[in-house]
């Protein structure tokens, strides 16, 4: 009795270890993810505030929505952890060597954009006396945008290599004498594909476009050129009293910079009364006045012309701020979900801007982070082989299939922003032709009629 007693506990406690190991990796993951929340949400919150004071016309639920969605993205990878625990043997082998080789792909994909962009960039950041300073900013504001380029192609590599290595050793045909389908077998792949659509779409909801927006303004300050958010922007307040025109707007302007070589005419019952031209104009955030300094003034009675140019500052309590005289010149490109909400909100009859383009860019922002599920939905077919041909045709199908996404997801957006095509259609038409093919692709492969060899002979007849 004694002899089993303590052999039960040896195998009990040798067992322990084995259990904690399993809550190891989902343990650290949450820490990690709640420190990080602990400490970027309170500085986006702030930047939320900031923003919601200079645009008091914003949809602030939009806005407001940022630290929430940056905590959950901090999440994912326990959330990744969580679920990856709880799969099956066979799912956690599959997922096992496909992380293998998507590790690879995108760490190679990664430092080749890296290198690419410090090999165009380098010479701008030696200007600097800041170098390392401008640098460390510049890739840190600007890796949303390069995940979400470069993860879709990841994907792709890294499910045909893996699917494809499986196939080889015969695998993929062992799984399927168990009796899972194909579908099942790609069934926790297509799961991190949808993890990964998760994450793009929280990054373009405001944090890559915002990367794509601050590029251009940190490489003018490593030049020594005064960085600008934007030239030449036109505004008019919403009772058409005033019309402004700024020629730039200092990238510090919500700080406190002046927006240089301003404008300002005067409206009174249709019919211009003072025409106001300043070097500099500045906003005070606390007191909510503007500063015009040494403005010149043209004064407009009865068609006589008046001008008198001030020797000192003048202040007017005018009610517009510079972020929205900024916000109707900002492009859609550079604006993310909350932005484009907002300007679609308060600006969708602005006279000097084309709604369209907004609208479209509205839509792209939601459709294009499915691209990566596609992407796995198109790739496992692929990848999957059980003749003697090899990966190769799968591989010349999947670069074929690239190459037209590339381009669809370019064309498409340009009709919608000209007018050819709705902005929702030109938004989701990429999506929805490419998820046709995919399914295309999956009948084919869970039928077992070639693929490659199919299309080579559409394409020679």
């Amino acid at each position: 009795m004694f002899r089993i007693a303590v052999s039960c506990s040896r195998t009990h406690i040798g067992r322990m270890p084995k259990a904690l190991s399993k809550l190891l990796w989902p343990t650290l993951l949450f820490i990690l993810g709640a420190g990080a929340s602990f400490l970027l949400c309170p500085i986006e919150q702030a930047a939320v505030n900031q923003q919601i004071i200079g645009y008091p016309d914003s949809v602030v639920p939009a806005y407001q929505l940022r630290p929430w969605l940056l905590s959950f993205i901090l999440f994912i990878p326990f959330l990744a952890s969580v679920i990856y625990r709880c799969c099956g043997t066979l799912d956690r082998y599959t997922l096992k060597t496909f992380l293998n080789s998507f590790a690879i792909c995108f760490g190679a994909l990664f430092i080749i954009m890296f290198l690419e962009d410090i090999q165009d960039n380098l010479s701008d950041f030696k200007e600097s006396e800041d170098m390392l300073y401008l640098m460390g900013k510049h890739y840190l504001i600007k890796l949303p945008s390069l995940l979400v380029f470069i993860l879709p192609y990841s994907l792709m590599l890294g499910l045909l290599w893996s699917l494809g290595k499986m196939s080889k050793d015969q695998e993929i045909v062992a799984m399927i004498q168990t009796g899972r389908s194909v579908t099942r077998i790609v069934g926790p792949l297509i799961g991190f594909g949808f993890l990964c659509t998760l994450m793009c779409m929280v990054f373009n909801y405001h944090w890559a476009p915002y990367a794509d927006s601050q590029e251009k303004s940190i490489l003018e300050q490593a030049r020594g050129i005064e960085a600008s958010e934007a030239r030449h922007v036109a505004y008019q307040n919403n009772d058409d009293s005033r019309h402004w025109y700024v020629g730039a707007f200092p990238a510090e302007h919500d700080h406190g910079e002046p927006l240089k070589s301003v404008n300002i005419t005067v409206m009174k019952d249709d019919s211009i009364v003072q025409r106001i031209i300043t070097k500099n104009a500045s906003w005070s955030v606390d007191a909510r006045i503007w500063e015009l300094e040494t403005p010149l003034i043209h004064t407009i009675k009865e068609g006589n012309v008046t001008p008198v140019t001030h020797n000192e500052n003048l202040t007017f309590d005018w009610p517009e701020t510079p972020y929205q005289i900024i916000n109707p010149g900002l492009k859609p490109p550079y604006l993310g979900i909350p932005g484009l909400t907002s300007w679609l909100a308060n600006h969708r009859d602005h006279p000097l801007s084309d709604k369209r383009s907004y609208l479209t860019h509205w839509h792209y922002r939601i459709a294009h982070p499915f691209i990566c599920m596609i992407t796995i939905m198109l790739a496992a077919p692929l990848g999957i082989v059980f003749n003697r041909r090899g990966l190769g045709g799968g591989v010349a199908v999947a670069i074929f299939l690239c190459a037209g996404m590339i381009f669809c997801s370019t064309v498409f957006p340009t009709l919608g922003e000209s007018g050819h095509l709705s902005p929702v259609l030109a938004a989701w038409a990429t999506n929805i032709i490419f998820t046709l093919v995919a399914l295309v692709l999956f009948h084919r492969r869970m039928t077992g009629q070639p693929i490659y060899q199919t299309l080579k002979n559409l394409l020679g007849n």
